[in-house]
């Protein structure tokens, strides 16, 4: 703790808390952007401006300039100038600048550090004085001292650019670190030099720009070979000294980084090279060969997409956002192949924030991708990229990131390495993945210019495809939206599938391990062993109150045992036998089952294990009814509408929801091999999944609708009602639900659950009539 810096927190805090607009510093005696905050917040109470915010902008600049720009000896010394030396004296301490007291004088101390933030921060002026740019200095984080890891070199370039660029783009930090401020003092200077106004000075690439950046070789020299100088030192690539002269040494340079993005290796820096260098997508304007979308490729589409140049496209394994239908379509593959085309697979369900980001998801991810690439017939080899698709800080890419891919990489490692991991995301991202060896190839997200991720970065560099603009191909049928992408030849993509004859080979080996685990652990006993096999399917998602009161507790010592055998790998999903593509959720399967099986409580009725599988999850499902029934797209009154979005997000393949299609079906097998299990309970749960697999899964509705309900549709219809609208043990269960799943789901009438039931016999009817 420092005591100068609480000094100043608790004197902000006491002077201008209740104060409309104030927000207080936290009293911790560490500096940080709150205490920064609270006191621009102060100063922009103190000049009169209506709405504090944390921003010090051209208004509180404007503002403080009107007031009068401080320096030793014409400072106002009524309350309002004490305060405002006091604003700055807390600032200087926060920033580790020592003005000797919080006192509200400007004397010599207070006009010390002044001049030595000047001089830190490389600036001409050095005299002491209080300009809005330095008052704005004082009162953000930037350091302008170099930080431990800071780099010399950069700290040169900073310094360089603040004295000559900082009336148009402000004092940058000076700590040898490259980062947003960096990059748009760097772009500042260009276009100073570029003789555009200052009042049009942007600090990003725009038209103008671009316009007047001039083309350098061997030769040129000044001050625009000396920024080039410093975008290449940013970029990875060191030319030598920042001399602003363009010698052979340069030229090799410049080659160099030509061939990283893949541009004409001429070692002349054109427009196409000043625009790599100084943003992450380079020239939007440049013409790719590879894209990606989220459009399904038709026949005409992919001619336009050929016909345009493009030899390679990205498509999505599986859906990513509830209502966008996505991933790959019956039949598109052998679309785009027949075109000449080439494919890569994409992973994305969310991806759009850290907290998604862990170990187990990225077990759980790349068991996902595995399966549905295996369905889809991507031969072993194929690169399956996986999406980071937001702005992930240093923290997060430790925390969050970086165990995911660990993780994805763990459970590939259990499936043989079938596929190669690749990373989508920005710069930062992919090279930290890249690094530890979590990742082949980069799909490196660079259209995304203002990522904090993709500034200051390089190109990593097994970069496979480099996506810099969103663009339109074709018109008419064969009009499509694309991610223009440029390729390096890393990666080529899918020319071919083959579909195999068993895709539930990896899903046969793990129930398949386990049960001879639990064999082992029950001393050959196949019932104990069952059970125990079941029992572990449960981990993780079915271990609460509700799973203990139908399946009894969860046994953590076999769970020990099977994790010490073979790890602790994520599930794997079975791909349905009779579609070849849907997947069946293996755990809820099982879980299931083992409700069904070894229930441990007093039953009432059958119909009150149901909720251990269909029951439950028709019940749940009402969160997502009612979520949705608002929509548009639904019509009539509120009943009408229920029933529509009941029948949209029961057995739903493509909207999320919990009773998914993927959910109903492992219901419904579970119900109908539980049917095999009680009339042999010595039968070893696989052989009853292979013999099921093999015939009555082709008909499994109707095995479920007599196995079940005797094939009556009055006892499909009663039981329905009964997990709706049930009294007794019904409600206590349903309350249960409510209470310890976190489904949230809403409070219903009678008629809204006879509806939602109703629903589901319906569609459960229809399924058996098409079978």
């Amino acid at each position: 703790m420092d005591e100068m810096v609480l000094e100043a927190q608790l004197w902000v805090n006491d002077t201008y808390s209740g104060i409309t607009g104030y927000v207080p510093a936290p009293t911790t005696g560490q500096t940080g952007w709150s205490t920064m905050y609270a006191l621009t917040r102060a100063l922009q109470i103190e000049l009169g401006i209506g709405t504090p915010a944390d921003n010090f902008g051209d208004g509180t600049a404007t503002a403080y300039r009107q007031w009068g720009e401080m320096e030793m000896g014409s400072v106002p010394v009524d309350q309002k100038g004490i305060n405002i030396v006091k604003i700055l004296q807390s600032a200087m301490y926060c920033k580790g600048y020592g003005p000797g007291a919080i006192n509200g004088t400007f004397g010599e101390g207070t006009k010390r550090e002044v001049v030595k933030l000047q001089t830190n921060a490389g600036l001409p002026i050095r005299d002491g004085k209080v300009y809005d740019y330095i008052f704005k200095a004082f009162l953000i984080m930037d350091a302008y001292v170099q930080v431990p890891d800071g780099d010399p070199r950069i700290r040169e370039m900073q310094r360089d650019l603040n004295y000559n660029y900082y009336t148009t783009s402000g004092v940058q930090p000076t700590d040898g670190q490259y980062q947003r401020g960096t990059n748009r003092a760097l772009i500042y200077g260009i276009q100073t030099e570029e003789d555009i106004d200052p009042e049009q000075q942007t600090g990003s690439v725009g038209p103008a720009t671009t316009e007047r950046l001039p083309t350098l070789k061997v030769g040129s020299n000044g001050v625009f070979v000396k920024l080039l100088q410093y975008a290449l030192y940013v970029n990875g690539y060191d030319s030598g000294v920042f001399d602003g002269i363009y010698g052979n040494g340069m030229k090799n340079t410049v080659i160099e980084f030509q061939n990283l993005v893949a541009l004409t290796a001429d070692g002349i820096a054109g427009k196409q090279t000043w625009l790599s260098l100084l943003q992450s997508k380079g020239d939007p304007n440049r013409k790719g060969t590879a894209c990606d979308c989220v459009t399904e490729i038709t026949y005409p589409r992919a001619q336009a997409l050929k016909s345009a140049g493009y030899k390679t496209v990205g498509r999505y394994l599986v859906n990513v956002v509830e209502g966008i239908d996505k991933k790959i379509k019956p039949n598109e593959l052998d679309v785009i192949f027949n075109n000449g085309l080439t494919v890569f697979p994409i992973y994305q369900t969310v991806g759009n924030e850290a907290k998604y980001f862990n170990q187990t998801q990225g077990k759980a991810d790349v068991q996902d991708a595995y399966t549905a690439a295996k369905n889809y017939g991507f031969k072993s080899g194929t690169t399956i990229y996986f999406a980071v698709d937001f702005d992930a800080l240093g923290n997060e890419i430790t925390n969050n990131i970086l165990p995911y891919f660990q993780g994805i990489n763990q459970q590939m490692n259990y499936l043989d390495s079938y596929y190669e991991i690749g990373v989508y995301g920005p710069r930062n991202v992919c090279t930290q993945v890249s690094d530890r060896g979590w990742a082949a190839t980069s799909f490196v997200s660079d259209m995304s210019t203002g990522f904090s991720a993709n500034l200051g970065y390089p190109l990593p560099t097994n970069w496979a495809f480099d996506q810099i603009s969103t663009i339109n191909i074709g018109s008419g049928d064969s009009l499509i939206k694309i991610d223009n992408n440029i390729k390096s030849g890393r990666d080529h993509g899918a020319s071919s599938i083959e579909i195999s004859d068993d895709s539930n080979q990896a899903f046969h080996k793990q129930p398949g391990q386990i049960q001879l685990l639990a064999l082992e652990y029950a001393d050959r006993n196949i019932e104990d062993a069952n059970y125990l096999t079941t029992n572990y399917y449960r981990r993780g998602r079915y271990e609460g109150v509700s799973w203990t009161m139908t399946s009894g507790d969860f046994n953590e010592d076999f769970e020990t045992f099977v994790n010490n055998s073979i790890g602790d790998n994520s599930f794997v999903m079975e791909t349905d036998p009779v579609s070849k593509s849907d997947i069946i959720d293996s755990p809820h399967l099982l879980a299931t089952l083992s409700a069904l099986l070894y229930n441990t409580l007093p039953i009432v009725e059958d119909s009150t294990t149901d909720f251990a599988g269909w029951g439950g999850d028709l019940f749940t499902a009402t969160a997502n009814i009612f979520e949705n029934r608002e929509k548009d797209k639904y019509t009539g009154n509120l009943n009408e509408r229920t029933y529509q979005a009941a029948r949209d997000y029961i057995g739903s393949k493509i909207l999320k929801s919990n009773l998914s299609y993927s959910d109903l079906l492992a219901d419904i097998d579970a119900i109908n091999i539980a049917y095999i299990l009680k009339m042999d309970r010595t039968k070893p749960i696989l052989t009853a999944v292979n013999e099921y697999n093999e015939s009555e899964v082709f008909t499994r509705f109707s095995h479920f609708y007599q196995n079940r309900f005797n094939g009556n549709e009055s006892a499909l219809r009663n039981n329905a009602e009964k997990i709706m609208i049930g009294d007794n043990d019904y409600w206590a269960i349903r309350q249960a639900l409510r209470g310890s799943m976190g489904m949230n789901v809403p409070y219903y009438s009678d008629e809204e659950g006879q509806i939602i039931a109703g629903a589901f016999v319906d569609i459960v009817l229809e399924k058996v009539q098409s079978e």
